[in-house]
C-alpha cells in the first residue's frame, strides 16, 4: 500500500548548505538551461527550443520534490506517475507506459541494471545528486533506440566537469528526512583542482524504516477471503498502521577526474551503488504437505544489490567549416542482486553491460544546423533461481542516427531527425534467435506567432524491437504475481515489430511571472506488444502470454 503524500501525520524536512554546489543561483540556473538538452539531443537547445514535450526539474523545485527513488521524485510531473512497489523499487511511467519501454539514464547513458524486468527491481541510479532531471514525453526511441518508445529520464550528475573550476575547492551537503516513510537521507560532493586538472568525488546514504499506514496492511476484501478460506490462524492479529518488510539502506559513491581545455574535456568516473531493501507482499511460508512447525515466521523476501560502473565522457570543439564539435559517451558496469527468501538465497541478477555513442555536430551550413551520431549497446543479462523467469541472453544494438534544424526565420523552425537500428539477441538456451532492423523518422516545426506564445508540433513514425521477455519469459513473475510465457515459449515464433504513429501539439506561453503549457497527443501502434491473460493456472499464478494487437492512446499535459 502506498503511503499517501496528504496524510496528516506525515511531514518532511530537507536541508541544504552550500548552494554552488547542490543548488545554483538564477544568472546559473538560466544559463544551465540552455545547455541541459545536450544529452538529449545533439545539439545545445533550451527546452521551448525542442519539437517534442519535454520537461525539466532543476534547482529549488527539484530540491523539494526529491523521494526515495526516481519513479516517486518525479511523480508529481505532467504524464508521469510512479511504479510503486515501495519506497525504494519504483520507475517512472510515461503516460502509461513503463518497464522497458521507459529509458532511465544518467548522463545519457543507460542506467545497465535490471530494474526494467521487474516492477520490484531499484534503478540504480541515486536522484539526490543530481543537478536536473529531463523528461522527454512520448517515443524517444530517435534519440535512444527503439526501447525508448514510451519516453525517457536522463538525470544528470557532475561526476565528470566538464569545465574549469572557478575556485581551487568547492563542496556541499544535503541533508533530508521524511517520517511517511521514516526516511534519512544525506549527500556530499567536493570539486577540487587547478588549471586542466579538475577532480571530483560524492558519497550519498540512505535509510528507510516500515511504512506508515493510516490502517491495515491488507484491504478489506482480502482479509474477508483469507478469513473464509481459513487461512488466518486463530489469535493472529493482522498488520495495523505500517507495511511489513518495506524497509531499507542504500549508499553509494563516486570519484571522477577530468581534463579540461578551451578547445573541450576528457573525463571518467568510478561509482558504486549498495542497496539491501525488502519487498511488500511477496513472502513464502511453510512448503505445501510439509509438517508445520510449532513456532514458524513468515520468510520475507529481501534484495541486496551491488553495481559497481566506469564512465568516460569527452568533447573536443574543432570550430571548422565542415565539422564543429565531436563528443562521446561510453559506460561499463558490472550489476548484480540478489533476492533472499529469509536466509536462503532464491534468485540471482546478473548484468553485464556496455552502452556508448558518439555525436559529430557538422558546422552551420547557412539555415541548416545538426549531427550525425553512431550508438552502440550490449546487454549480458543471467538469472538463475526459482524466480529466473527470463532465460540468459545476450542483447546488442547499432545504430546510426541524424539530427537536423533548419530555421526559416525568426518565427519558424523545422526540425527533422532519423535513426536506423540492427538489434540481435542470442542466448545458448534461447529456442529461436532474433535479428532484425528497425527504423524510424520524425518531422516537428516551431511556430512563435507573438514573442510570447510558441506552437510546436512534431511527427513521428517509429518501429520498436520486441525484447527478451517478450520472446523468452517462462516461468513465474512472483512480484507482479502471475506465470509469463513469451511467443517463442509458446511456439508462436518471433513477434513482429510495433510501428508507431505519434503526433504531439503543445502551444506554450511565458508572460514572465507566469508560465504555462498544454500538450495533446495522440498515439496510434500497430502490433503493439501486450501482457493477455488466460483461463490456465500454473503454480497458482494466473498465466499471462506476450500476444499483439493495434491500440491508441491519446491524452492531454
Amino acid at each position: 500500500m502506498k503511503p499517501m503524500n496528504s496524510i496528516a501525520t506525515a511531514s518532511a524536512v530537507a536541508v541544504v548548505l552550500a548552494p554552488p554546489v547542490l543548488a545554483q543561483d538564477d544568472e546559473d540556473i538560466h544559463h544551465t538551461i540552455d545547455q541541459i538538452i545536450v544529452t538529449a539531443t545533439p545539439l545545445s537547445r533550451a527546452v521551448e527550443d525542442l519539437t517534442q514535450p519535454a520537461t525539466i526539474l532543476y534547482g529549488e523545485e527539484l530540491a523539494k520534490k526529491q523521494s526515495t527513488s526516481i519513479g516517486e521524485t518525479l511523480s508529481q510531473e505532467p504524464g508521469v506517475s510512479p511504479s510503486y512497489f515501495g519506497p525504494i523499487s519504483s520507475r517512472p511511467v510515461i503516460r502509461g507506459q513503463f518497464g522497458e519501454r521507459v529509458r532511465v539514464l544518467t548522463d545519457g547513458l543507460d542506467s545497465l541494471d535490471a530494474s526494467a524486468l521487474s516492477e520490484d527491481h531499484q534503478v540504480a541510479i541515486e536522484g539526490l545528486l543530481a543537478d536536473r532531471i529531463e523528461i522527454i514525453r512520448g517515443p524517444a526511441t530517435l534519440l535512444y533506440g527503439s526501447g525508448a518508445a514510451g519516453g525517457l529520464v536522463n538525470v544528470i550528475d557532475r561526476r565528470i566537469l566538464e569545465e574549469p573550476l572557478d575556485k581551487a575547492f568547492n563542496a556541499g551537503i544535503a541533508l533530508g528526512a521524511d517520517t511517511a516513510v521514516g526516511n534519512r537521507d544525506g549527500a556530499v560532493r567536493a570539486q577540487f583542482g587547478t588549471g586542466m586538472l579538475a577532480f571530483s568525488a560524492d558519497y550519498f546514504y540512505r535509510s528507510t524504516d516500515n511504512i506508515e499506514i493510516p490502517g491495515f496492511a491488507e484491504s478489506r476484501a482480502l482479509r474477508a477471503l483469507e478469513e473464509a478460506e481459513g487461512e488466518e490462524e486463530a489469535g493472529e492479529e493482522e498488520a495495523f498502521g505500517k507495511v511489513e518488510n518495506t524497509d531499507s539502506e542504500t549508499s553509494g559513491g563516486a570519484v571522477g577526474v577530468s581534463l579540461v581545455g578551451d578547445k573541450g574535456f576528457f573525463g571518467v568516473s568510478f561509482s558504486g551503488f549498495d542497496s539491501e531493501y525488502g519487498i511488500p507482499g511477496h513472502h513464502h511460508g511453510e512448503e505445501e504437505g510439509m509438517p508445520e512447525p510449532v513456532e514458524e515466521e513468515e520468510e520475507f523476501v529481501r534484495i541486496d544489490l551491488e553495481q559497481v560502473r566506469v564512465d568516460a565522457r569527452g568533447e573536443y570543439e574543432f570550430g571548422g567549416s565542415i565539422v564543429d564539435s565531436i563528443r562521446f559517451r561510453a559506460a561499463t558496469n558490472d550489476y548484480e542482486h540478489t533476492e533472499f527468501e529469509g536466509a536462503e538465497v532464491g534468485t540471482i541478477y546478473d548484468v553485464q553491460g556496455l552502452d556508448s555513442r558518439i555525436e559529430v555536430r557538422h558546422a552551420r551550413w547557412g539555415a541548416f544546423d545538426g549531427a550525425i551520431g553512431l550508438q552502440y549497446k550490449r546487454i549480458d543479462f543471467d538469472a538463475i533461481g526459482d524466480e529466473a523467469f527470463v532465460p540468459a541472453s545476450d542483447t546488442q544494438d547499432f545504430s546510426i542516427f541524424i539530427f537536423e534544424e533548419v530555421e526559416l526565420n525568426d518565427s519558424w523552425v523545422l526540425q527533422g531527425s532519423a535513426r536506423f537500428e540492427d538489434q540481435s539477441i542470442s542466448g545458448a538456451s534461447l529456442a529461436e534467435k532474433y535479428d532484425d532492423t528497425a527504423f524510424g523518422a520524425s518531422l516537428g516545426t516551431i511556430w512563435r506567432p507573438v514573442e510570447d506564445i510558441r506552437i510546436s508540433a512534431n511527427l513521428a513514425v517509429t518501429e520498436r524491437h520486441p525484447n527478451s521477455t517478450e520472446l523468452y519469459a517462462d516461468g513465474p513473475h512472483a512480484a507482479a504475481q502471475r506465470y509469463e510465457r513469451g511467443s517463442v515459449t509458446l511456439g508462436n515464433g518471433i513477434l513482429d515489430k510495433e510501428q508507431s504513429t505519434n503526433l504531439d501539439v503543445t502551444v506554450h506561453g511565458d508572460t514572465g511571472r507566469v508560465e504555462w503549457s498544454l500538450t495533446g497527443f495522440i498515439n496510434s501502434v500497430d502490433d503493439y506488444i501486450l501482457l493477455r491473460p488466460t483461463t490456465e493456472e500454473i503454480d497458482e499464478f494466473q498465466v499471462y502470454d506476450f500476444d499483439q494487437a493495434d491500440v491508441e492512446f491519446t491524452g492531454m499535459e
